[in-house]
């Protein structure tokens, strides 16, 4: 008897199927997006929803070194509009006996206030002519104006052409650059962003401050040693200072 001859079995071998590798590189996708979101929202509303730009009344107060001359800009986030005010440090306000001729950018600032009255916040500064060589290298204004002959004006427009890049809120660039040649001063990222904002976006209004004299009046004081001591003073004119108080605060 002849068996047929039984062939071996032959077991096919599943193929695996290829597992698709897209959902894992849109799920990473989302989750950086969703990250980059957050980050830049976070980081937006720790800049705008800071003290320095929620504030209404903010002063910057700049002495400018060599030149015995002080630039107020004051700027109102209510009224939309920055008020700019030029002030020898030699000033003087006879009858409640304030002198801007201080040591320091921060004890000038306080003399300020006394005059002009009170802000919701305050940052100070001086500068001398490399800061303000630097400042209009940072600047896009075409015009090259010497350190010496600068009005509070020009001051402005040289800030104002300071370009602030749609993500300067993120590493502030331009903001930094800023703050880092002020001398003297309590300057903060966000307090500079606040200044180069509002001189750019909101009306810019220069405010003549009137002196009773036109020439400084010179005062020889003698101390008890005997020492003679010579200085000179422009006195303010209190119906000026009056008017723009309350120009300022109408």
């Amino acid at each position: 008897m002849v068996y047929p001859v039984q062939r071996p079995t032959r077991y096919k071998r599943k193929k695996q199927k290829k597992r698709k590798k897209w959902p894992i590189v849109v799920l990473t996708l989302i989750l950086i997006i969703a990250a980059t979101a957050i980050f830049l929202y976070f980081s937006y509303n720790r800049l705008y929803g800071s003290k320095a730009m929620q504030d209404d009344v903010v002063d910057f107060l700049f002495y400018l070194e060599g030149r015995d001359e002080i630039f107020l800009i004051r700027t109102d986030k209510k009224e939309k509009i920055n008020y700019l005010i030029s002030v020898p440090s030699i000033s003087y306000e006879p009858i409640m006996a304030i002198s801007m001729d201080r040591d320091s950018p921060k004890d000038m600032y306080r003399s300020a206030e006394k005059l002009f009255g009170e802000s919701d916040m305050s940052f100070f500064s001086t500068i001398d002519r490399e800061s303000f060589q630097h400042i209009s290298e940072l600047s896009r204004s075409k015009e090259n104006l010497p350190y010496d002959e600068l009005t509070v004006d020009q001051f402005a427009t040289y800030l104002k052409a300071i370009d602030l890049g749609f993500f300067e809120f993120l590493f502030f660039p331009e903001v930094s650059g800023f703050t880092k040649i002020q001398k003297q001063d309590n300057f903060t990222k966000n307090g500079g962003y606040r200044l180069l904002y509002n001189v750019d976006r909101y009306a810019n209004k220069s405010i003549p401050l009137d002196y009773m004299t036109e020439k400084p009046v010179k005062i020889t004081v003698t101390k008890q040693n005997g020492e003679e001591m010579e200085y000179q003073r422009l006195y303010i004119d209190y119906k000026s200072l009056e008017t723009i108080k309350e120009f300022m605060h109408q």
